[in-house]
This record gives C-alpha cells, sequence and structure tokens, in this order.
C-alpha cells in the first residue's frame, strides 16, 4: 500500500471514529498527515466526480416529498450481541445504536439524525438460506439479527432506515461493537458529563447532579444502562448518549485545532475496531465538509411509545411509532424539501423525453458531420493515408495510473 492510500485510509478511522464516538462514539476529522486544515479544499476527492444526481423521493405521512439536493448519507451503528447463543439461525447482533449522518451538498449543511432502536418498521425477513421470506414490522434493532454474515446484516439494517425514512438512500455505514465503547472513551480521553437523574444503582459516582470523567468502564454503563435507571426508557438513555456525542465533539474539535495531529494517536489506538462498507474515495469528502460545511447538531424524531409482545418471546419490549411528519421537519433543516406537485411525475416523464430527444438530435448531428467528411486529411495532420495507428497496450504505452 503506498503512503497516499495509507493517508486515505487514516481519514476513514478518523473520521469514522469522530462520527462514532456517541455510545462509543462522537465525532472528530482527520485530514492527511502532511497537511494542516487550512490546506483541505473542497474539490481534494481523488479525482472522484458525481454522476448526474438523481432527484430525492420520500414517501412520507401519506406524501411525496422531494428535493434536488445533492444528498450523501452515512449510517453509524452500535451492535450488541444480544443474548441468542451463537450458532442458531440468526446470531448476528442487535443494532443497539443507530444515527444517520446527513450532508447536503448544496445547502451546504450536514447534522446527525438519532434513531431509536425500538422504531417500528417493515423490514425483510430471511431464511437460513437468504432468501426473503416474509416482511414483518420489528423494532429497527432487530435488522442487524438477520443475515448469514455482516455484510448481509448492515444491508438488511440499511434497508429497514432507509424504509423508516420514506425511502431516502442510505449510501454507506459505519459499525463498532458496543464493547469497545471504553476502548473509544480512553482514545479521546474521557468524557465530563452530567446526571441528571440518579444512577446510584449502576455506578455510586452517579449521584444526580453530579458532573462526572467517565473512566472507561463508566463510559460503558452510561451509554448503555438502561434496566434500573429512572423511567427505563430507550428515549432516556438516547437523552445521555446525545450529551456524550455533543461533549466527545466539542474535545475532539479543541484538540484539533491545537494540533492536528492529534487524531493520529486515536488511529493508533482504535485501528481494527470499526469496520465500513464503503470506498475509501468518501472520506476524504466527508473531512472536507465536516470542516466547511454548517452544522445542524444532533436532531431527533418525535413519536410515541408503547409496550407489546411484539417479538413473540412472551415479554413485552418499547414500540416506538415515528411521527413522519418529524422527519421532514428533521430533514428540512439540513436539506430543501417540500411537497411533490400533483403533477410531478408527468413533469419527470416529460423532462426524460426532452432528454432523449435532444441526445438523439446530438446523435444525428454527430452522424451528418461524418457524412459531410472527406478523405482529405484534417489540418496539421498531413497525407491520412501515412497516419500510424498505435494499438492499445503496444510497446511504449502506459496504463492509467501508472
Amino acid at each position: 500500500m503506498n503512503r497516499s492510500r495509507a493517508s486515505w485510509n487514516k481519514i476513514v478511522l478518523g473520521i469514522v471514529i469522530g462520527v462514532l464516538a456517541i455510545a462509543a462514539f462522537g465525532f472528530g476529522i482527520h485530514w492527511i498527515e502532511e497537511r494542516g486544515l487550512e490546506d483541505v479544499q473542497f474539490g481534494d476527492t481523488g479525482g472522484w466526480g458525481k454522476e448526474e444526481i438523481d432527484p430525492v423521493e420520500l414517501d412520507l405521512d401519506n406524501e411525496l416529498y422531494v428535493s434536488d439536493d445533492d444528498i450523501d448519507t452515512y449510517l453509524l451503528m452500535g451492535l450488541d450481541p444480544g443474548r441468542v447463543q451463537q450458532g442458531e439461525m440468526y446470531s448476528g447482533e442487535l443494532a443497539d445504536f443507530l444515527t444517520l449522518m446527513v450532508v447536503d451538498n448544496t445547502t451546504k449543511k450536514f447534522g446527525f439524525i438519532q434513531l431509536d432502536r425500538n422504531s417500528m418498521v417493515p423490514m425483510e425477513i430471511p431464511d437460513e438460506d437468504g432468501n426473503i421470506v416474509m416482511l414483518a414490522t420489528q423494532q429497527l434493532c432487530l435488522a442487524h439479527w438477520y443475515g448469514r454474515t455482516p455484510e448481509e446484516r448492515n444491508e438488511f439494517t440499511i434497508n429497514a432506515v432507509s424504509s423508516l425514512l420514506g425511502g431516502l438512500d442510505i449510501n454507506s455505514c459505519y459499525t463498532i461493537k458496543m464493547e469497545d465503547i471504553g476502548a473509544v472513551n480512553k482514545a479521546i480521553g474521557g468524557i465530563e458529563v452530567d446526571i441528571d437523574t440518579d444512577m446510584t444503582d449502576i455506578d455510586p459516582a452517579f449521584k444526580k447532579g453530579a458532573t462526572v470523567r467517565l473512566t472507561d468502564k463508566q463510559a460503558e454503563k452510561f451509554l448503555q444502562a438502561r434496566m434500573g435507571v429512572g423511567d427505563e426508557t430507550n428515549a432516556a438513555r438516547m437523552k445521555r448518549q446525545s450529551q456524550y456525542m455533543q461533549k466527545a465533539y466539542n474535545l475532539i474539535m479543541n484538540q484539533l485545532r491545537e494540533n492536528p495531529e492529534y487524531i493520529n494517536d486515536l488511529y493508533q489506538e482504535l485501528d481494527g475496531k470499526i469496520y465500513t462498507d464503503s470506498q475509501n474515495r468518501d472520506f476524504s469528502q466527508i473531512a472536507n465538509k465536516m470542516v466547511k460545511y454548517d452544522s445542524q447538531g444532533i436532531l431527533q424524531l418525535t413519536g410515541t411509545t408503547k409496550l407489546a409482545d411484539t417479538q413473540g418471546d412472551g415479554e413485552e419490549h418499547e414500540e416506538f411509532y415515528v411521527n413522519e411528519d418529524s422527519i421532514v421537519k428533521c430533514l428540512s433543516k439540513i436539506m430543501n424539501i417540500s411537497k411533490a406537485p400533483e403533477d410531478y411525475y408527468d413533469q419527470q416523464d416529460a423532462e426524460a423525453d426532452d432528454g432523449a430527444d435532444a441526445a438523439a438530435d446530438d446523435a444525428a448531428g454527430a452522424d451528418s458531420d461524418d457524412e459531410d467528411t472527406d478523405t482529405d486529411a484534417a489540418p496539421g495532420m498531413g497525407d491520412p493515408d501515412k497516419i500510424q495507428v498505435v494499438e492499445t497496450g503496444s510497446a511504449g504505452s502506459s496504463e492509467p495510473g501508472e
């Protein structure tokens, strides 16, 4: 691996460490070792560009919402092994923590939408051979339980999150095991949090009103504990995770302002603990945008919670039903989104037809030019019979990128 590619890999981990320091995660930025913040510029994406942007179309609250903005989305997950023994039909992990990073390259904004693990959503259920056999409405966290490989489990979860958000495309995902929370907390130097409810049954230091700099073990308790804490709801736990995320962000950004090489220390300590399905070229873009774009902070969806035996195990579990209008409100803080006009699809068809007609006209014009061309040499090219044709791959040629 060359030095340039190694640098991109550090961008990967640095940003993911940053973005995943909530319940293990918080977020930060890393740029190439030889460069400082002032050297990071838009367009420094390793030569990769975007193809034509398709409009965003979301089916929410019985309405079609659309946006022409250039959107990127990144799903961040903390995984818990759950209670079922490995080796059984479904032996994945629960997606215990989920947050979606939404980046709008048109409005130059980004934000994080924190998703309740108990959000009820229709999801595909596979059999042991990976064939989809049914569609069932279950808690979002269960989507990562199904599948035979980590890649399949991530894909099921991505599909479930997309379904929850009205069909929003998810570009890629990043995962970390919840058991590594302590390692992340240690790597960023510990986070100081405010205890807003009595948690002394979990840890004697967690007295209501206290301010505690979390040890690695305390970070696990603070971010994961639910039973025996306050009203024992996931909403209360998400509030603690949000506090940890914001304070981790502030700490990392302050460190980076003082020392742009700070993130390299995190890279050394946490290499191998974070998985991504994304290609390296994404991360320089994320770094650029987090430096330059306006942060909209951590956003939460509203909804209602009830208890039911959804999972058929004889126990009551939380079910969170998202208010779909709150999805629109959260997304509207980051991107331009509006209800589609009644003739929206007619307009889309008309634009497609116009594009096809224009392409056909261009092709016809090119054919006409070819017919008008005689065998005389073009200016400066000499006798056409004496022009040498060099075959691709012949001696003296070089492959792209060499």
